[in-house]
């Protein structure tokens, strides 16, 4: 796909239209971060987590509820200092990802790294260099997250065309070749389903009904998607 904007530019707009408003952590985050973080990467509070492009500090808030023993959140925006200054026990560096993970970061290593909704907004050769670079930062035995649209379903059409800042389309199958360019090895591809249970049983019946009547069909019909990965 051509990209008729420059990268600063994109990242000029971006900061310029971002939503910074402060969201209040909840119940039902700990309940989806148990099952799209812990349950699928096996973490627990013992480990240290970095999460980079940390926004707002949602999941960073869902680190702290659950103790986690070291926590590190980067971002790119400055202008997020103000909503992220009640998070008392993490760590966080707000420039840009490469400089801070050379520099201020550099020989720190983690137990989990994860990527909520980044990698798309980032030029493929971007994601590469990050990836690859991210290997030096996580421990033997260590897991990678990334969260995305997933492009190969209908669904993730609407999510990933929805702004001219996402670039760079992903599903499944680019997921695995991602791993295998950089370095990494995909362990899965997962859905990511809605929390409330009626609202999953109603897609995945609305998915498998879809499906019975295609020759060909997404592996995955969610609009995101999640990977893990490992060295």
């Amino acid at each position: 796909m051509e990209n008729y904007l420059s990268d600063n530019h994109r990242a000029t707009f971006y900061k310029s239209h971002r939503e910074r408003s402060s969201v209040v952590y909840k119940k039902k985050h700990r309940k989806q971060y148990d099952r799209e973080f812990a349950d699928l990467t096996q973490a627990s509070s013992s480990m240290s987590v970095l999460e980079v492009g940390c926004g707002t500090g949602i999941f960073l808030r869902y680190l702290e509820a659950c103790e986690y023993r070291e926590i590190v959140g980067i971002d790119m925006d400055e202008n997020l200092a103000d909503v992220l200054e009640d998070l008392m026990r993490s760590e966080i560096y707000l420039d840009d990802v490469m400089t801070i993970l050379k520099n201020k970061l550099k020989n720190r290593r983690f137990d989990r790294i994860v990527l909520l909704d980044v990698a798309e907004h980032l030029q493929l050769p971007v994601l590469l260099n990050l990836m690859k670079l991210l290997r030096s930062h996580i421990n033997d035995d260590g897991r990678l997250l990334l969260r995305v649209p997933n492009v190969e379903s209908p669904w993730g059409l609407r999510m990933f065309f929805g702004s001219f800042d996402h670039v760079t389309p992903l599903g499944p199958g680019r997921m695995f070749e991602l791993g295998n360019m950089t370095g990494w090895s995909c362990d899965g591809c997962f859905s990511q389903e809605p929390g409330r249970i009626l609202r999953r049983l109603k897609e995945r019946l609305l998915n498998v009904t879809i499906g019975a009547l295609l020759s060909y069909h997404p592996e995955i019909w969610t609009a995101n998607l999640l990977a893990v990965y490992k060295v």
